[in-house]
């Protein structure tokens, strides 16, 4: 099945999630399904050059591991906390500030991505 997940085409669902759409619970789930199936095909290989640095690699696959978790606690947290605000029935002003604040929070994140990447991927 992760396979099949891998696979999935999900470049419309990803363009329309940066053209700020709004998912629909199958294309959310798909979305997530498809993440964690990537993570856990790259722990797999990863698991698999174990002979070469046996340590370094279980390393890296536990902080795989904790990154696909956090981003499991993140996207509750980002849930909960929009939850939260709609409760306070924010007048326009202030929700225009929360949406640029967890906005800002997504942005550092990708920004942080990018980073990470450029240190390691010589392919894009």
């Amino acid at each position: 099945m992760y396979e099949l997940l891998r696979s999935v085409d999900l470049q419309p669902t990803i363009e329309a999630v940066q053209g700020n759409h709004r998912l629909d619970f199958a294309q959310y789930s798909l979305l997530r399904e498809a993440a964690d199936a990537k993570l856990y095909h790259l722990m797999g290989r990863i698991r698999n050059k174990i002979e070469q640095q046996p340590l370094d690699n279980l390393h890296v696959e536990q902080d795989l591991h904790e990154l696909q978790q956090s981003c499991m606690r993140m996207s509750h947290l980002l849930q909960a906390s929009c939850l939260a605000l709609r409760r306070l029935q924010l007048d326009l002003k202030d929700q225009r500030l929360a949406r640029e604040a967890l906005e800002s929070q997504i942005t550092y994140m990708q920004a942080c991505l990018r980073r990470s990447l450029a240190s390691f991927d010589k392919s894009a």
